[in-house]
């Protein structure tokens, strides 16, 4: 009896959606999952700066910040597929690297994330446009774009002064001058 009401509430939210293909449904689940990998990964990536051995305060809040706005984005995209009556399918979120040999190789593979989070936006923005889904389009550019582009940008900025440094008292510097706001919270 309980599954009957199930498959009848679905009905339900089946009958609201409109304009939206399953291609932007799917689409949409796979950058979910994207996201909280990245999440899961920064997570991962603040606690490793976090040990006694290592201790860079910086790049453990730098780190912890990016976790929680990852996380904050896939709900945000789960909050939107809701509004839109879409299923939401979460998939296992691969175990993500444990240590990183130092701060200038842990920035250097986020951003080999923010860029594959941010072709992904692309690719989904893209696929919106050819399903004639302006109400897609607009959620993603209101809530993505500008902020994968600026957050690339303060990445590029952290990775080219690290380089620069190439020493630990450069690196203890740098973990510091993060603390004090090369990029001021927004």
């Amino acid at each position: 009896m309980a599954w009957c009401f199930r498959d009848i509430r679905r009905h339900m939210c089946m009958l609201m959606r409109q304009n939206f293909a399953k291609s932007c449904e799917k689409k949409l689940n796979e950058q979910i999952n994207m996201e909280l990998k990245a999440s899961h990964q920064y997570l991962a990536m603040a606690y490793h700066f976090d040990r006694s051995d290592i201790s860079s305060p910086g790049m453990h809040r730098f780190f912890l910040k990016a976790s929680a706005e990852e996380r904050e984005h896939a709900e945000k995209i789960m909050t939107y597929m809701n509004k839109r009556g879409g299923l939401i399918i979460l998939s296992s979120v691969p175990q993500p690297l444990p240590c990183f040999a130092d701060s200038l190789d842990a920035l250097k593979h986020a951003m080999k994330m923010e860029l594959e989070v941010n072709k992904h936006l692309l690719d989904l923005h893209a696929l919106a446009g050819k399903e004639a889904d302006p109400n897609l389009c607009d959620f993603i550019e209101a809530n993505f774009l500008q902020e994968q582009v600026d957050g690339q940008k303060i990445l590029a900025d952290y990775i080219s002064q690290l380089e620069k440094a190439q020493n630990q008292v450069g690196e203890f510097l740098f973990d510091k001058y993060m603390g004090s706001g090369m990029h001021p919270a927004k």
